[in-house]
């Protein structure tokens, strides 16, 4: 992303508080000005306190006048200064609002499709974090940069008025200065910014997945270094930042050399002007001059360093919230609804993006209505995106996908959401009632019927254990559920919904034997009489399924029902006898409960 598209990006956010970011550059330009102002009396009074020395009395109404104008023009500065943060300020705040606003509908827009490569911690990272990075943008960096532009000038300005000699001394340093500056940030600092940025990125990814999966860490008997992608995440993470702050030692500390010496060249071309010049008054006002505002060039060009490494990081953020925003939303071109519930594939392909290679290709397949249709097959193999396309999580490259004969596109968003029930493998509850929870997608259900939902999902025994029963807040005062009762909510919550079509994608994958029992006992009164599509690694849940099609490649390879299959003796034939081995497989020896370990 170029940063002037950033930025025109960023000025468009600011809405109708662009007048105040105006203000706040205006008066941040007027407090720089006015700042250097002030070390011109200190020249003024140079000149009067040496230029009389020996003539007799000073004129001290004069000089007083001259340090009222100093105090008045810092005290001016400051002013100005506050201003412009007072205005930035109010630009910065508005603007993260409406940018927030804007991240949150445009993802609400998006396919659901996109929450599959993007987990919920880094989206929550791009909303809270990166917005955050442009609020500082504009409440601090706009105004700074403003300063440390028109300082310089100003500083060249009235330098070169008092002494042209002294004034090419003291930017020989800085010219050095700036060319080792644009060394640090030409060389690693942009490409250490964006890996820092992913690092943090996949490290915040990581934590919130150890964090949601602490219950089933506790009830396999896990220990945290099973977590290895959050510990390589955080090593990476520290390693990566440790190792880029010792490769810059020697960069930035020839820097601040370079920026802290101008002194060191002020003094002998100081010397050495006062040996040629015949205005030998003006060298020595000068050199007070000049000695008095180095001071501040040195912090300009500090602020100027600050500045720049922050603009990094301020780039890679906007170019994240850019991206985020050039992702197209999910478009609904019709409100046709359909009167059945066949689903059609018909030569459809997909992939995720078009560098990226055919994920489905030409995939042509039927799910009849009121039947159970199993996908099965190997990770990887394109199960997962066909329930997708079902959905309308995603939309596929080429070719349809049609319900009821109607192409999925044409149908609208509310209709799509009354046929449609997902349970995905890993479903989850918001923090809210269980009630509530359950009646998500049917909020004028009555209790008794969300009750009712319950009992049919086997969630009796949950409801019973909670301390304000089905009014119980999830994750408040230590209501939480395991991975598997969970899946019963949400199976609660599509048996209440009772739409024609359920695609369940792997609904038992995470669950203990238990909760698989009653699970799939729950299923029981949830396909009744329904169109369904089940993706299963468990092929035993599946071997009463009217239809079984085999992915393997993106493609289905085999079709038929589970006696077929296996009578066909291909690939479902060697699935299954590889599941059978797997699932009956016990340990030769076992441990006694009282052996010692050694």
């Amino acid at each position: 992303m170029k940063k002037s598209n950033n930025l025109f990006f960023l000025f468009k956010a600011m809405g109708p508080f662009r007048i105040c970011m105006f203000l706040s550059i205006v008066f941040a330009a007027a407090s720089a000005i006015v700042s250097i102002k002030a070390y011109t009396y200190v020249y003024l009074i140079a000149e009067e306190v040496i230029g009389k020395m020996g003539e007799g009395a000073l004129d001290a109404s004069l000089i007083s006048d001259y340090g009222n104008s100093i105090v008045f023009m810092i005290c001016g500065g400051f002013g100005l200064y506050g201003l412009a943060l007072l205005f930035s300020h109010i630009t910065a705040f508005n603007t993260a609002a409406r940018l927030k606003r804007v991240l949150i509908e445009h993802i609400g827009a998006l396919p659901g499709g996109y929450h599959d490569v993007n987990p919920s911690g880094s989206v929550r990272k791009i909303i809270e974090k990166n917005t955050d990075v442009t609020e500082t943008l504009i409440a601090h960096q706009i105004p700074n940069t403003t300063m440390s532009i028109v300082l310089p000038i100003a500083f060249v300005v009235f330098m070169f008025k008092y002494s042209v000699f002294l004034s090419v001394a003291c930017i020989i340093p800085v010219i050095i200065g700036f060319a080792l500056l644009m060394a640090i940030m030409m060389g690693n600092g942009s490409d250490f910014v964006r890996t820092y940025q992913q690092a943090s990125k996949d490290m915040s990814n990581a934590a919130v997945e150890y964090v949601r999966g602490i219950p089933v860490m506790k009830t396999f008997g896990q220990t945290a270094d099973s977590f290895n992608r959050y510990k390589t995440s955080v090593d990476f993470f520290c390693q990566y930042v440790l190792k880029f702050a010792v490769s810059m030692m020697n960069a930035d500390s020839s820097y601040n050399t370079a920026i802290n010496s101008v002194f060191y060249a002020l003094v002998p071309a100081a010397l050495i002007a006062f040996n040629r010049s015949e205005d030998q008054l003006k060298v020595i006002c000068s050199f007070i001059f000049f000695a008095s505002i180095i001071p501040l060039e040195v912090t300009i060009l500090k602020r100027i360093m600050s500045n720049s490494s922050e603009t990094i990081i301020v780039d890679e953020a906007m170019g994240t919230l850019r991206a985020v925003l050039d992702e197209k939303p999910m478009e609904y071109a019709g409100n046709k609804v359909p009167e059945g519930y066949d689903i059609k594939f018909t030569d459809v392909s997909f992939r995720y993006a078009d560098n990226l290679p055919y994920v489905l290709k030409n995939v042509s397949l039927t799910m009849k209505e009121g039947t159970m249709t199993a996908l099965v097959g190997m990770s990887g193999g394109g199960k997962s995106t066909i329930a997708q396309l079902c959905a309308r999580l995603r939309d596929a490259y080429s070719g349809t996908v049609t319900i009821g004969d109607v192409d999925i596109k044409d149908i609208s968003e509310e209709t799509l959401n009354e046929i449609l029930s997902i349970v995905f493998q890993e479903s989850t509850l918001l923090k809210m009632s269980i009630a509530e929870n359950v009646a998500l997608y049917k909020k004028n259900a009555s209790r008794n019927e969300i009750l009712r939902a319950l009992e049919a999902a086997q969630c009796s025994d949950i409801i019973s254990k909670l301390p304000n029963g089905i009014d119980t807040v999830y994750g408040s005062n230590g209501a939480h559920l395991s991975g598997g009762e969970i899946q019963r909510i949400a199976i609660a919550r599509a048996i209440l919904k009772d739409s024609p079509i359920v695609i369940l994608d792997e609904a038992t994958a995470f669950a203990d034997a238990e909760n698989e029992y009653l699970i799939r006992k729950s299923f029981e009164n949830l396909l009744k009489g329904k169109t369904v599509i089940m993706i299963a690694h468990r092929l035993s849940s599946i071997r009463n399924a009217d239809n079984i099609y085999v992915i393997d490649g993106g493609a289905p390879i085999e079709e038929g029902t589970n006696k077929e299959l296996m009578a066909l003796r291909g690939r479902y034939y060697e699935m299954y006898c590889e599941y059978k081995k797997a699932v009956s497989w016990k340990l030769e020896k076992e441990v006694p409960i009282d052996a010692k370990v050694s």
